[in-house]
C-alpha cells in the first residue's frame, strides 16, 4: 500500500463576508487568526486509488466539488468518484455558496477566492500522490464529550450526543505518523458572530496539537452529524481560549487512539456511491409563518428581558432566526422545488479501508443518524462524515425534532422521513458490500 499527504494554506486576500451567522449583515474578517488549510490525502493499493480532501471552509456547493473532482482526475489520475470533498464547517471563513435569493439572499459566493481554493487543492492532492511512500494506516475511536466539557446536543443538553472520536492514522515503512483524519461530531462555533477574524475555530488546535509534537505531520478534520451537536450547554465562554481546550482534548484523545490501534500493511481499497434525492417539505402559507414569527419573537424577547440563562436564550434567539427565515421563504412563492435544485440529489459516497467503512454525505444532519448508522452496520468501524461533496439547503432532522419546532425544523426544507430514508438507503449499501466480500 501507497500514502501520501500534503497541504496548503486557503486565506483569502481580501476583506471577507464570513460565513456561517445570519448576523450581523456586515461581518467583513479584519484579520487572520490562524490560517484555513486544505489537507491532502491520497492512498493507493493494487489498482484501486482514493483521494480525501478536507477545507476549513463552512460549506461547498455540489457543482463546486463536482468541479474539484474532475479537476484533480484531469491533474492526477485519481479518478473523481474516489475522491471526497470535505468542509470542516468553521463559521469563521469566507461565503463560498451562493445561494437562490428566493431561498436566502444574504450570501453571494466569492468567485475568485473559491477557484483560487480549487486550485489549491488540486495542486495539493497532486502533490501527495507525487510524494506518496510505503504505508500502513491504522484505525479507532475514542471518547470526548460531555464529561469532558466539550459538547453535546445543542437543542437539549441532556440530549443524543455521539462523543467518539474517530482517527485514521497514516504511518510511512518505519512506523512514523505522518498524516490523520480525525472525525468529531461538533458544529465548530466556539467563535461566535462578534468575530471577525478568520479562523478554523477548534480544527486548527486540533492541527496545532499534532504538529506541535511532530512539526511535518498533517492532519486534516471532518465533522461528523452535528446538526444538533454544539458546545452551547458545555463552554464557559466564546472565545480563542475554549476554541483550545476543545481542540487540545479531542486531539489529545485522537493521539491516544492513534498510539494503540492496529496497523494495516494491505487494506483493500473500495469506493461506492448512490444518489439520493431527499424530499421537500411544502412552503408555509404566509399566515402560519408569520403567526409562527410573532411568538418565537414574544419567547425570544421574554428571555432575554427576564435575564434567563444564556444557553436558553440562545436557543430561542436561533428559533426566532428560523422563524424568519421560514417567514422569508413563506414569501418567496411556492417555487420550492426550483429553489431546493442546487443541492439535489445528494451523493452518498463510502471508501473502504480493509473493516474500516468512512461514510460521506452532504449537508448537515442530526446526530441521531449517526448513531443509527454505527449501530447497524455490518462493519465494526463506520464513521460517518457530513458536509461533504456538496452543501444542502438546511438541517436533516429527525421526526421529533420538526413536530418539537426550533432553529433547525424551521430552517429546513427537507421533510422529516429525509433522514431515516438516507440512512436506511447507506445500510442497504454497506450490506451489499459485505455480502459482495463474504462470496
Amino acid at each position: 500500500m501507497r500514502a501520501g499527504v500534503s497541504e496548503g494554506i486557503i486565506n483569502p486576500l481580501f476583506p471577507s463576508l464570513l460565513y456561517g451567522y445570519p448576523l450581523p449583515k456586515d461581518r467583513y474578517h479584519t484579520t487572520i487568526h490562524d490560517d484555513l488549510m486544505v489537507h491532502c490525502f491520497y492512498f493507493q493499493n493494487n489498482d484501486a486509488e482514493l483521494g480525501i480532501i478536507t477545507l476549513d471552509l463552512c460549506a461547498m456547493s455540489k457543482k463546486r466539488c463536482r468541479d474539484l473532482r474532475e479537476a484533480v482526475e484531469k491533474a492526477s489520475g485519481i479518478p473523481r468518484n474516489n475522491i471526497a470533498v470535505c468542509c470542516t464547517h468553521t463559521h469563521s471563513g469566507p461565503v463560498t455558496t451562493s445561494i437562490d435569493p428566493r431561498w436566502n439572499d444574504d450570501y453571494e459566493e466569492y468567485s475568485d477566492y473559491v477557484d483560487s481554493v480549487v486550485r489549491i487543492a488540486v495542486k495539493k492532492i497532486a502533490e501527495a500522490k507525487e510524494t506518496s511512500f510505503e504505508a500502513m494506516i491504522s484505525a479507532g475511536k475514542g471518547i470526548c464529550g460531555a464529561k469532558q466539557g466539550v459538547g453535546g446536543n445543542r437543542r437539549d443538553k441532556d440530549g443524543p450526543a455521539d462523543p467518539e472520536v474517530f482517527c485514521l492514522g497514516i504511518h510511512d515503512s518505519t512506523g512514523t505518523l505522518r498524516g490523520a483524519i480525525v472525525n468529531y461530531a461538533l458544529h465548530p462555533t466556539f467563535l461566535h458572530a462578534e468575530s471577525r477574524e478568520i479562523s478554523a475555530d477548534y480544527p486548527a488546535y486540533i492541527y496545532n496539537y499534532f504538529k506541535s509534537k511532530s512539526p511535518d505531520i498533517i492532519v486534516g478534520f471532518t465533522i461528523g452529524a452535528a446538526g444538533n451537536q454544539s458546545s452551547r450547554h458545555f463552554r464557559t465562554s466564546q472565545s480563542f481560549d475554549e476554541a483550545r481546550r476543545a481542540g487540545e482534548t479531542i486531539a489529545a484523545e485522537a493521539s491516544s487512539v492513534l498510539a494503540t490501534s492496529p496497523r494495516l500493511t494491505e487494506p483493500m481499497l473500495t469506493v461506492s456511491s448512490f444518489d439520493f434525492t431527499p424530499p421537500l417539505t411544502e412552503i408555509p402559507t404566509l399566515a402560519a409563518a408569520t403567526a409562527d414569527e410573532a411568538e418565537a419573537r414574544r419567547a425570544y424577547e421574554e428571555a432575554r428581558d427576564a435575564g434567563e440563562a444564556y444557553p436558553y436564550v440562545r436557543t430561542l434567539e436561533c428559533t426566532l432566526i428560523g422563524a424568519e427565515h421560514r417567514l422569508n421563504f413563506a414569501r418567496s412563492g411556492p417555487d420550492n422545488k426550483a429553489v431546493a435544485a442546487w443541492a439535489s440529489p445528494f451523493e452518498a459516497q463510502i471508501m473502504g479501508f480493509g473493516d474500516v467503512h468512512l461514510v460521506f454525505w452532504p449537508g448537515e444532519h442530526f446526530v441521531e443518524y449517526a448513531l443509527q448508522l454505527k449501530q447497524e452496520s455490518p462493519y465494526p468501524l463506520t464513521v460517518l462524515s457530513t458536509c461533504a461533496n456538496g452543501a444542502a439547503c438546511g438541517y436533516i432532522c429527525t421526526p421529533e425534532a420538526h413536530a418539537e419546532g426550533g432553529y433547525e425544523s424551521l430552517w429546513t426544507r427537507y421533510r422529516p422521513e429525509t433522514g431515516a430514508r438516507l440512512v436506511d438507503a447507506t445500510l442497504k449499501t454497506l450490506e451489499g458490500l459485505r455480502k459482495g466480500e463474504d462470496r
